[in-house]
């Protein structure tokens, strides 16, 4: 999928330059001269106790925070495309910009909805480590898309919350590095410690809904838009973007595969290339359910 955020990236801010972190013994060399990106890997980050917490899972994001070559950057997930030129929106004046601008809980709220200790943290149990922190009035937002200063969550303070979730089971939701993220954010700011800013600038469809990407994609012939409405991430975090799923609006995302694929190939061939690369998901795909559904009945017949 990292093929097509880079290329949306390479289409609509074609100066900026580009950082893949890399988590694993992914061969990218082929990406990195498509796109001449800096390549970040987790396995040689300086320190072992951050390549331990930061491997194998969505914190491998953090690596660009703390070891990043850039001293301000745009963090995007492999989910998501860059979808027109947002780069004036970018605030390089805050520490951190939330792509986000809806406050999500009221300030005057006397009840902690469902999603807050699914998605983020239990403000209950949070009190034992943070009695000041105030969980209402704020903007939760998706860690898929951000804008950041380097540094500006220190290790060692990310660490130290690290360890009040071991002890605490329950206290941070199970979507690694999006639960601190957001009370890092929010919690700095509170006390002075970050300049904050908010921006509408991440599409997310199960919140948004797809009108508007519809409206985008009209008369564009399976190509990245010439112009965009509303220029901002497109963040596909909830089902996937791929042509077989039916209930997912994956035209934008297959234009960026598309656009990538073309850079090497024909018309012809770049529709071919995705079609197999969806075959292969679908494979994998059934393989998995197979296995799952191969060991559950182990089970049943050992019982």
């Amino acid at each position: 999928m990292v093929q097509a955020t880079l290329a949306s990236m390479r289409y609509y801010c074609p100066d900026i330059p580009i950082c893949l972190t890399v988590d694993g013994d992914f061969e990218v060399s082929d990406l990195e001269k498509e796109y001449d990106l800096i390549v970040l890997r987790v396995s040689e980050l300086s320190s072992e106790t951050m390549r331990k917490l930061v491997s194998g899972s969505g914190r491998a994001k953090l690596a660009a925070m703390w070891e990043g070559p850039f001293e301000f950057y745009v963090w995007l997930d492999s989910d998501a495309i860059v979808w027109g030129d947002f780069t004036p929106h970018v605030r390089t004046d805050a520490d951190f910009q939330v792509f986000w601008s809806e406050i999500s809980i009221p300030a005057d709220a006397t009840e902690i909805p469902w999603w807050l200790p699914h998605y983020y943290f239990e403000p209950q149990k949070l009190r034992r480590f943070d009695a000041e922190f105030d969980w209402r009035g704020h903007a939760y937002f998706s860690s898929g898309a951000f804008a950041c200063k380097r540094d500006v969550i220190p290790f060692e303070k990310w660490l130290e919350a690290e360890l009040w979730g071991r002890e605490t089971p329950g206290l941070f939701g199970d979507f690694y590095e999006q639960p601190l993220l957001n009370y890092f954010v929010h919690s700095m700011a509170k006390r002075g410690e970050l300049k904050v800013a908010m921006s509408d600038l991440q599409h997310i469809s199960g919140h948004h809904g797809v009108d508007e990407l519809k409206q985008d994609c009209a008369d564009s012939n399976w190509h990245f838009p010439k112009e965009v409405r509303r220029p901002r991430v497109a963040h596909f975090c909830g089902r996937k973007p791929f042509l077989f799923d039916r209930l997912s609006y994956s035209r934008p995302f297959t234009i960026a595969r598309l656009e990538h694929h073309r850079r090497q190939q024909s018309e012809l061939g770049a529709w071919l290339t995705l079609l197999n690369e969806e075959k292969r998901v679908i494979f994998g795909k059934s393989a998995r359910r197979f296995k799952r559904w191969w060991q559950k009945s182990k089970v049943c017949l050992q019982a």
